[in-house]
């Protein structure tokens, strides 16, 4: 996975298999509850999306990963006991709390996808509950139409294409929203990961997302409301 290795230290599991819920790894960075590991299926916190929590054990001992970060190039495991370094462990990951962050991450990207084709207007923030566009003209008419195609496109099943493309391929794209994604990319990043739910939403992410639309679910909440200035927020929640 040299494609991420000059946005990680480690090599994040997660990237390949958003499904992989144990592995083995050894401790090459160590500090007072903390440990840095040469591979992770830990999801560190990012883009809205919480990091996974789970356990992590080794000969003679387990401990709590109670937050996974990222700081610089380095994913930080936060730890409830010391591990030295040159340890061999094994990870484990709270599934339950995994899998429900993939299923709202991915329906945060289709929902984006979807107001986007209705003329939203810039997206300024979204989380794994909420986006904000800004300025939008988004009506209440709008957003009731696009939850009745979100729940349609759940029950058709899609499956999520995911694909790698270089920096220089994305700049000769003449799709104005595909080179958008350069401008928030690190410039050290030359290979791309790009996360598509065919033929709604197309964005750069190095997150986890599921397999095909049917695992998001369907939404049991869409609430709209108009702020000041032309800001539109859409609040959603699955059931």
């Amino acid at each position: 996975m040299s494609d991420v290795h000059d946005y990680f230290s480690s090599t994040p599991l997660y990237v390949r298999d958003c499904y992989l819920r144990d592995f083995d790894a050894e401790v090459v960075k160590a500090g007072p509850k903390f440990v840095v590991l040469d591979k992770t299926a830990f999801y560190p916190e990012s883009g809205g999306q919480p990091s996974d929590t789970g356990v992590i054990r080794w000969d003679g001992g387990e401990t709590e990963v109670h937050k996974v970060m990222k700081r610089g190039r380095d994913i930080f495991h936060y730890l409830r006991a010391d591990i030295p370094v040159g340890t061999k462990v094994h990870g484990s990951i709270d599934w339950e709390a995994r899998f429900y962050n993939m299923r709202r991450h991915s329906g945060e990207h289709l929902l984006t996808g979807l107001f986007e084709r209705e003329g939203s207007g810039p997206k300024v923030y979204s989380d794994l509950t909420k986006l904000e566009f800004k300025p939008s003209e988004l009506t209440e008419e709008t957003v009731e139409r696009v939850g009745k195609e979100f729940d349609e496109i759940i029950d058709a099943d899609i499956p999520l294409h995911i694909y790698y493309t270089s920096r220089e391929e994305l700049a000769g794209e003449e799709d104005e929203r595909k080179k958008s994604f350069l401008e928030k990319i690190p410039k050290a990043v030359d290979t791309l990961r790009m996360v598509e739910i065919p033929p709604y939403a197309l964005t750069f992410c190095f997150g986890t997302h599921i397999r095909s639309t049917g695992d998001i679910g369907h939404l049991s909440e869409l609430r709209f409301s108009a702020g000041k200035k032309g800001r539109r927020t859409v609040e959603f929640h699955l059931k």
